[in-house]
């Protein structure tokens, strides 16, 4: 019955995707948590390699935790797929699974030695392994638009409430600071259809001096009381003060452009990405360079600080010679085509979609202008074309994400999950293709 089970598990679309990921090779990347080696308790659902492929179930059929463990508990292809097997009338009734296993393994997660496993287990259904493109886009994160009088708000909130919080615990009255009254006044600016910029100034002064007071009252309670917050709130109050220092500084100083930036208290490593894009000028979230070979997507560099991704193209033409051994041609945009990315590709005899510069031999030139087409035609629709597919289909839209471990886990097994679809429809075309042969 097992081996009949298994049988049909191959031929449906779980089992075909199950073929194309190496599972024993990312798990031994992965050390089992202490509780799944101890004989106490109840034994755990799942191991390294079962979590591993809930988290790509995950973003393979684009439900919430809750609905998963609900479609696992029903589909014995999905629990095939996590390497475990429900006996009749058995269930996982533990929802938060998922966001656990995500947590767990975003911790331990390398993404340079998963990316070389993957490579090395994919490279017989990749054909075109010495042509690389790169480009970089941002993953954006869950978080509401920002806002200089929003972002001041929250944080005069969550400061009055850690003030209340001491005061409760040491027995004392609520404070008496005039709270209810710029409570007021911010709902009212947030209501107003036309909001000025003498109306937003005013109200920014007026909330950079009560997040001061509500800072200082907190300091003051610490010490009197000797009261110490826990570590999430410790974590909270810096980003607070920074968020005061930089808007105090935004205010009365000459500070023209903020650096790092804090867009978000809940996620204060978030910083503002500018895209220049037509429809969307900045973003909020991870930005991303890419490389992609044979339209397999990896991650060359991810950084929630922007950088300049033209300064990137030695290094993923590194990363693609480690993954695959060669590199012959590059196609990327036109920010990456310095005089030092032109000097390496020229020196190292990799052709590629750059327009060149000064003179060219006219035989040459008829020659060099298809290549270059060929290669800007596809990146602008192979790879450009991965950046939706994933972000419509494989939950990288806007990641929820609620801190940098986890929506890094997310980042890395979006993309994964994407290229292991791809990956897994090249086997199933080889193996019809071969039984057409025999």
């Amino acid at each position: 019955f097992q081996s009949l089970l298994h049988e049909n598990f191959a031929k449906t679309d779980l089992g075909e995707l199950y073929q194309s990921i190496p599972f024993e090779s990312f798990a031994e990347t992965i050390p089992a948590p202490a509780f799944t080696k101890s004989s106490l308790g109840r034994k755990p659902w799942f191991d390294v390699k079962g979590a591993i492929g809930l988290l790509i179930l995950k973003h393979y059929t684009g439900l919430s935790d809750a609905l998963l463990i609900e479609r696992i508990n029903t589909d014995w292809a999905m629990q095939l797929f996590c390497g475990i097997q429900l006996k009749p009338g058995q269930q996982i009734k533990d929802i938060n699974q998922p966001s656990f296993w995500r947590t767990y393994i975003g911790k331990h997660l390398d993404i340079e030695a998963l990316q070389k496993r993957a490579a090395g287990y994919w490279k017989p259904w990749m054909q075109q392994r010495g042509i690389g493109m790169q480009d970089a886009t941002c993953y954006e994160s869950r978080i509401s638009f920002p806002t200089d009088v929003k972002l001041l708000w929250q944080c005069c909130n969550a400061t009055y409430l850690l003030v209340q919080q001491v005061r409760k615990q040491n027995k004392q009255r609520s404070s008496r600071i005039n709270y209810d009254k710029k409570k007021k006044e911010f709902l009212y600016y947030q209501r107003t259809k036309k909001k000025t910029r003498r109306a937003e100034k005013k109200l920014r002064i007026k909330l950079v001096k009560l997040l001061l007071k509500l800072i200082h009252q907190l300091e003051h309670l610490q010490s009197k009381y000797a009261a110490t917050l826990s570590h999430k709130n410790q974590k909270q109050l810096r980003a607070i003060v920074t968020v005061y220092q930089q808007q105090h500084g935004k205010l009365y100083g000459d500070t023209t452009i903020i650096k790092d930036r804090i867009v978000s208290l809940s996620k204060p490593y978030i910083r503002p990405i500018v895209r220049g894009k037509e429809v969307r000028q900045v973003e909020f979230g991870a930005k991303v360079n890419v490389l992609q070979v044979d339209g397999i997507n990896f991650i060359e560099h991810l950084s929630y600080d922007a950088f300049n991704e033209g300064t990137r193209l030695q290094e993923g033409i590194f990363l693609q010679r480690q993954l695959f051994g060669k590199c012959t041609h590059q196609s990327a945009d036109k920010i990456y085509a310095t005089n030092a990315n032109r000097s390496y590709c020229k020196k190292n005899h990799i052709a590629t979609n750059f327009i060149a510069k000064g003179r060219q031999k006219i035989r040459y030139i008829e020659q060099a202008a298809a290549l270059s087409k060929q290669l800007n035609i596809e990146r602008g629709t192979v790879l450009e074309g991965s950046f939706e597919n994933e972000k419509n289909h494989y939950l990288l839209g806007k990641i929820p994400a609620r801190n940098q471990t986890t929506e890094t886990c997310w980042i890395f097994f979006g993309i994964f999950t994407a290229n292991a679809a791809k990956i897994s429809k090249r086997i199933k075309q080889q193996s019809s293709s071969q039984s057409r042969a025999a």
